[in-house]
């Protein structure tokens, strides 16, 4: 079973970050609400939006703004 926390949706065509774990987000805001759509025309809802922040291969810290919280 995959840990859920982990896995993100990079979209490089649009620079959307979407990312499944409630738990990763420094801040989040949950007024924020709508649907990513997939070229697989798969649609998930989006739950808020805010603040990640990532530890990077050299242990230093690194934020990602503007990531979408979505419940897959």
């Amino acid at each position: 079973m995959q840990d859920k926390k982990n896995i993100w949706y990079l979209d490089s065509r649009v620079n959307n970050h979407m990312c499944g774990g409630k738990d990763n987000f420094m801040e989040l805001n949950e007024a924020i609400r709508g649907n990513a759509n997939f070229t697989n025309h798969l649609k998930v809802a989006i739950k808020g939006k805010c603040i990640i922040l990532i530890k990077l291969k050299d242990i230093s810290h690194q934020f990602i703004g503007d990531v979408y919280y979505i419940q897959r």
